[in-house]
């Protein structure tokens, strides 16, 4: 009988045990199954939020375009709505090199080549990696960026999306890749490099003797102002004893832009961005992504 006791007792022990599991395991399942919902509206939220912020960007450019003042950066003050918190900025998407100008409709552009390498070289990286990319996207088929450590990564020929495609080149590996980020976007290639936004290391394109810091940072463009036309650019390099320069891919207005948020929605950040086109003053979305670009 005392046998028969002590295993209904262990058996009555076992059975509290598995309960004890069981409940658990039904509250850490309700429990993950609400941070899920809740992650999915707050995703929403962030989404429906960032779709008015991008409304108020293509307002913003309308109005630039009116006062002339497309050179110019904008922000959006911190706005709290229930639950939420939106910030954000407007600029512009072409105060970079535009990788695409490499191989426009496929075809390698030899002085789009030259210009980015003297661009590499003022960032302290090899040259040699602007001919890889100019292979790596146009449609020759043929050596550089086209051998066989990138076959099936692309379609030849094809312009690039988004400048972090021309990651796996050579050269681009470990933090080199960070340094030339900032300096490069992937725009249609008819978009030239917007001197007016663009930071003193761009103006490395022209010539190789802007790549002296100094000398760039002067001719730089910081916030409003800037150059109206190619004829006040070449006066202000001709005070600098800069004749000559390479003013090819070189623009002093952009058509693309960028509008990115930052969503704090009851503790989950959420970022994205819109690519922005602004022509005839009617303001076209070309692209969203989450996270900004």
């Amino acid at each position: 009988m005392r046998r028969q006791r002590g295993v209904a007792l262990l058996l009555a022990v076992l059975a509290v045990a598995l309960a004890a599991l069981l409940a658990a395991a039904l509250l850490d399942q309700s429990e993950r199954s609400s941070s899920r919902a809740r992650e999915r509206l707050r995703a929403e939220q962030a989404w429906q939020l960032h779709l008015g912020l991008e409304a108020w960007a293509g307002e913003a450019l309308r109005q630039a375009v009116r006062a002339d003042l497309l050179r110019s950066a904008q922000a959006l003050p911190p706005v709290d709505v229930p639950g939420a918190r939106i910030q954000g900025r407007l600029r512009d998407a072409a105060g970079c090199f535009n990788l695409n100008t490499l191989a426009p409709g496929g075809l390698a552009d030899a002085a789009a080549v030259a210009r980015f390498e003297r661009l590499l070289a003022r960032l302290g990286l090899d040259p040699a990696i602007a001919g890889d990319a100019a292979d790596f996207i146009d449609a020759d088929g043929a050596g550089g960026g086209e051998d066989a450590a990138y076959v099936g990564l692309r379609t030849p020929g094809r312009a690039l999306a988004h400048a972090s495609e021309l990651r796996p080149l050579r050269g681009l590996a470990g933090d080199a890749w960070q340094r030339l980020a900032p300096f490069v976007c992937a725009l249609p290639a008819g978009q030239g490099t917007n001197l007016n936004s663009a930071p003193p290391e761009l103006w490395a394109l022209l010539d190789a003797r802007l790549a002296q810091p100094a000398l760039a940072a002067r001719l730089a463009v910081e916030g409003e102002g800037g150059y109206r036309d190619m004829d006040a650019l070449r006066a202000a390099l001709a005070r600098e004893g800069i004749e000559g320069a390479d003013l090819g891919g070189i623009a002093l207005r952009s058509e693309y832009f960028l509008a990115e948020s930052e969503i704090d929605a009851d503790g989950i950040v959420v970022v994205h961005s819109s690519l922005l086109r602004l022509r005839d003053g009617r303001v076209h979305v070309l692209a969203r992504a989450r996270g900004l670009q």
